[in-house]
């Protein structure tokens, strides 16, 4: 991790949001109200929702009529997590286009904090930190990078700290890309499914096989309320996001490391696992330690390196 000091403040010509949503328009209406108290406004806000959502619609519309900057409804009808961000991302007129969940709420300084390291040139994409209340999450000081072996830490918008810092991937919900950068890059519709977990891993990987580096801004600070999601998408169903999870890292995994470290990736990701994708070493302790739900998350996990492994040889 490679901390970044004194980073020039430079304000972008244009700079929209974009705010993908579903049938959570009590959340949303929290969201458009703190872009009122921004210290920097963006030059739009793009509210990316579905025909059937009219409430969201509506509170758009009428946010739209009073706004101090523009705020627009756009509609998608394919299905998917990513096809509202394609869609924003079509139609964003910003130099740098900033994505925000529904259910966050942005401090006043967020997006001025958010848009200053693209005063370096080779910066492609910025992340920001997510405050979530109760958060119980593993947190690691490594948290971003990709170790040598191919395990990603995750849990990058959870870390406090007082500078911004270069890192392999940012998460998706608060982070801001140059636009012509991003629409540069592949949405990898192998990804898209269920939540379309790690697809942002994905995006700044491939910004990084360009040159392009990635930072995490910790002062770019949004409240994540946690909002409902569908049933399907429950956050506590453990085995379905195991067999997610491991067939997204799997496909990521096979797709981007080359060599040794695809050897080594390999030997690890199958041997060794990790507790959100179990392999036989991290099952075995966690059976000897008795903790619950083993043996289902381990069948489930291993269910997920299969799928991700045939999505990547029909790649």
């Amino acid at each position: 991790m490679v901390i970044l000091r004194g980073t020039a403040p430079k304000q972008m010509v244009e700079i929209s949001v974009v705010i993908p949503t579903w049938q959570r328009a009590e959340w949303l209406q929290l969201c458009l109200a703190s872009m009122w108290a921004l210290e920097l406004h963006p030059t739009e806000v793009l509210v990316v929702g579905r025909r059937e959502d009219r409430e969201a619609r509506e509170l758009t519309e009428l946010c739209a009529t009073r706004a101090p900057f523009l705020v627009r409804w756009l509609e998608v009808v394919s299905p998917g997590h990513i096809a509202p961000v394609v869609r924003g991302l079509a139609d964003a007129e910003g130099d740098v286009v900033a994505f925000l969940d529904d259910d966050c709420e942005p401090e006043p300084a967020w997006l001025s904090e958010l848009v200053k390291p693209f005063a370096d040139a080779t910066v492609a994409a910025v992340g920001g930190r997510v405050l979530t209340p109760g958060f119980q999450g593993k947190l690691s000081r490594d948290a971003g990078s990709i170790r040598w072996y191919g395990q990603h830490v995750g849990n990058i918008a959870a870390l406090d700290l007082d500078e911004a810092c270069e890192v392999a991937a940012v998460m998706e919900g608060n982070w801001a890309w140059r636009t012509d950068v991003l629409r540069s890059l592949d949405f990898d519709a192998a990804l898209d499914q269920d939540d379309a977990s790690m697809y942002g891993l994905d995006l700044c990987l491939q910004a990084k096989e360009l040159g392009y580096s990635i930072v995490y801004e910790p002062r770019a600070l949004v409240l994540h309320h946690v909002a409902p999601r569908e049933q399907r998408l429950d956050r506590e169903d453990r085995v379905s996001r195991s067999i997610s999870y491991a067939r997204n890292y799997t496909y990521i995994g096979l797709k981007h490391f080359v060599g040794l470290r695809r050897v080594a990736f390999r030997v690890w990701w199958w041997g060794i696992g990790e507790r959100g994708a179990y392999a036989a070493l991290t099952a075995l302790v966690d059976t000897m330690m008795r903790r619950p739900g083993v043996r289902e998350r381990l069948v489930a996990s291993m269910q997920g390196r299969r799928e991700g492994l045939l999505l990547w040889r029909s790649r």
